[in-house]
């Protein structure tokens, strides 16, 4: 052995300087008691530092660099000026996961620091490399993962040097790419660790290993594509949704570039299956109840929301097939004529009904004292609604727990109402039921409903048990209650309209027929008296129902609810006038408003009157009163073109182009010149809405109706 090598056999010692370190020597040397610290410390390393030429056995040079390493207490360490990184106080819990299963694999590199005065004069080792790495120790000692005195490995350069240092250890690294770390992953999982002791020593979620996994078992055809660049980790992600390789890389493969987003993937992928979130159907019946059944579930990892998606569609509608049948037979018992069990049950298909005439009984001594209780809970939620939006901060957690149990309460109180409806045994021999589920996957049972054919044959009984009693009386024909064809046909959308547009457009004329009955009060008070008629002197089964919803409901929100746009219409403008006109009118206090509306001149009465059975109107579809919706169009000479006009967002962008260049056409025949034929959507939106203002054009549905 040479001298070098002897120099470096000799044993660790600890330094003479009461500095709390233990050098590790490369050739040592006694050291003069009066040497600052930093000097004696240096000094025990003749060649700490130091870089030196030396010659091989060949001719070539080679820079040899030697270094100091001393053993530190954790305690002695601090921050350094010279560290180039700046760090956060972010979340170190992966890294001391790391040095906790896997040990301190690099040094730290420090300089020496003097600090205090007199007696109070201590040397600390300032961290010019590695403070991640002391922060990350301290969080494991204060969680007592190391002992009060641990020390740990530093290499101790000059302040000279500490800067440079410190710039090259963080410069002169290379991330490991993220494929390596995802088969590193399944590696240590394959040799037997099990994903939360993997997790666990490296300080991340098991979901994260989960995910990591996941991306290890994806094609390695994809995965060595993304090594270069080829695919980005989103789309990767959204791959993961299949096992199959093969199905895998037809999916990215079999896409145009353009349609390779992680979105359309995962739809390409899920084509025909049912998406969980958001399926009342899927709430319905269970997800633990369709897996029971065979079902598969295809749950993706790296959604938040831990989207799933079911496979069989069929499977899963036999299932809530089976359970709305189950329901029905228990509802058979009741009496009633038929009961239907329907997967979904929407506004068209409810139109073939009408509504069969109830009484609510008394609520039973049980169900009242749910009743209050919940009456007597909705008054404590909404103090604390109260509590909140008074208080300078609160949490989003406590509004949403205020909303949630509101919303449980809402349901329980509408269950208890639906269970005081009551029929006579008459009423159920031509009425039914219909068993479905709404939107939150619950069970809603549907009574009391008559199909068109037993309304008719009941309203025809009515009818003839009226004549006959009119005969003996004297009565005469003209004495029928109404007529059967008044309301026989069902609202019919118009051709070339989605249903979202046609509802649109109704909410406009309804707009419309508000604001002109609200001017006409003869009409006005002759449809509220209508109303009035119709439930006075009419049958269970009535012949024709009125568009003045007088419960009284005001319509605006139905309204706003399909149509964005309909704040900006002539019509609303108008009727908000002359709501804002006589609000100013009205004494301040809602206790002395009927005083004030008694001593009104009757004239006065009326036309307010007149604004509030207006503002009622509700002539959607669905309404089941288009008939006299029609009526009141007649009755008031309402001309849409007054009140409507064909803009982008009322209209243009909700139909096709052939369609809007069908409007031009059809407006006038200048109008369709300049080659709209060709234009792109958007273009032909601009400028159609320019060339139909003004113009008086109206799509089919707002056209003036046969009186």
């Amino acid at each position: 052995m040479n001298a070098e090598g002897q120099e470096r056999a000799k044993p660790n010692r600890h330094c003479e300087e009461p500095c709390g370190t233990t050098v590790l020597t490369n050739g040592c040397r006694a050291v003069p008691a009066m040497e600052p610290a930093m000097a004696r410390c240096a000094a025990l390393s003749a060649r700490r530092g130091v870089s030196s030429l030396s010659s091989s056995t060949k001719g070539v040079q080679v820079m040899e660099h030697t270094k100091e390493l001393l053993s530190i207490g954790l305690s002695a360490l601090a921050p350094s000026p010279f560290n180039v990184r700046r760090h956060s106080v972010g979340q170190i819990e992966e890294l001391a996961a790391l040095i906790d299963s896997q040990g301190l694999l690099h040094n730290l590199v420090v300089t020496e620091q003097v600090v205090g005065r007199g007696k109070a004069r201590k040397v600390k080792f300032a961290v010019a490399a590695g403070e991640r790495r002391r922060r990350a120790l301290l969080l494991l000692q204060q969680r007592g993962r190391l002992p009060k005195g641990h020390e740990v490995l530093c290499e101790l350069v000059p302040p000279e040097r500490a800067r440079e240092v410190s710039l090259a250890e963080n410069s002169g690294r290379e991330p490991m790419h993220p494929a390596d770390e995802f088969e590193a992953f399944k590696a240590l999982i394959d040799e037997g660790k099990g994903v939360e002791d993997v997790a666990a020593r490296f300080g991340v979620s098991m979901l994260t290993v989960q995910r990591r996994l996941k991306l290890s078992a994806l094609s390695p055809m994809l995965l060595a594509l993304y090594r270069e660049d080829g695919i980005n980790l989103d789309q990767l992600m959204a791959l993961t949704l299949s096992d199959d390789h093969a199905v895998q890389e037809r999916t990215w493969f079999d896409a145009q570039p353009w349609d390779r987003t992680p979105a359309a993937l995962r739809r390409r992928l899920t084509v025909g299956e049912v998406e969980a979130a958001g399926s009342a159907l899927v709430r319905f019946v269970g997800i633990e109840v369709y897996e029971a059944a065979g079902g598969v579930v295809r749950r993706d990892l790296f959604d938040d929301e831990q989207s799933r998606f079911l496979s069989d569609p069929a499977l899963l509608e036999r299932l809530a097939t089976e359970k709305l049948q189950a329901l029905a037979g228990a509802v058979r018992d009741e009496g009633w004529k038929w009961v239907e069990a329907r997967l979904s049950v929407d506004s068209q298909a409810l139109r073939q009904f009408a509504a069969c005439a109830h009484v609510n009984r008394k609520p039973t001594a049980a169900e009242q004292e749910e009743l209050d209780a919940l009456a007597q809970r909705t008054g404590e939620l909404e103090q604390q609604a109260q509590a909140l939006d008074d208080a300078p901060e609160w949490s989003p957690d406590d509004a949403e727990m205020i909303d949630l149990e509101e919303q449980d309460i809402a349901a329980r109180r509408k269950a208890i109402h639906e269970a005081l409806k009551t029929w006579t045994p008459e009423q159920k021999a031509h009425a039914g039921v219909i068993v479905t589920f709404g939107r939150e996957g619950d069970v809603e049972v549907m009574r009391g409903l008559v199909r068109d054919e037993d309304r008719k044959s009941a309203a025809a009984g009515v009818r003839s048990a009226s004549g006959a009693d009119r005969s003996t009386h004297g009565g005469t024909d003209s004495d029928h209650l109404g007529s059967p064809s008044s309301s026989a046909a069902p609202e019919r959308r118009p051709l070339g309209c989605s249903e979202a547009l046609a509802k649109r457009l109704a909410a406009h004329r309804t707009m419309a027929l508000q604001a002109m009955l609200a001017q006409n009060t003869a009409v006005a008070l002759a449809s509220v008296v209508h109303v009035f008629v119709l439930r006075t002197f009419g049958t269970d089964y009535p012949c024709e129902a009125s568009a003045l919803q007088v419960s009284p409901q005001l319509s605006a929100y139905a309204l706003e609810a399909v149509a964005d746009d309909l704040k900006t219409s002539r019509a609303w403008q108008a009727v908000q006038q002359a709501k804002e006109a006589w609000q100013a009118r009205l004494p301040e206090h809602q206790g002395e408003w009927f005083g004030w509306l008694i001593g009104l001149p009757q004239s006065e009465l009326i036309d307010l009157l007149a604004l509030c059975s207006a503002l009622t109107l509700n002539a959607l579809p669905g309404a089941e009163a288009s008939a006299s919706a029609n009526n009141l169009a007649a009755a008031l000479g309402l001309d849409m073109a007054d009140w409507w006009e064909p803009t982008p967002e009322g209209y243009l962008n909700h139909v096709p182009k052939a369609q809007i260049v069908a409007a031009l056409k059809e407006a006038g025949p200048d109008l369709s010149g300049g080659g709209v034929e060709a234009m792109k959507k958007d273009a032909l939106v601009t400028a159609a809405a320019s060339r139909l203002a003004g113009k008086r054009w109206l799509p089919e549905p707002l056209r003036q109706s046969p009186g």
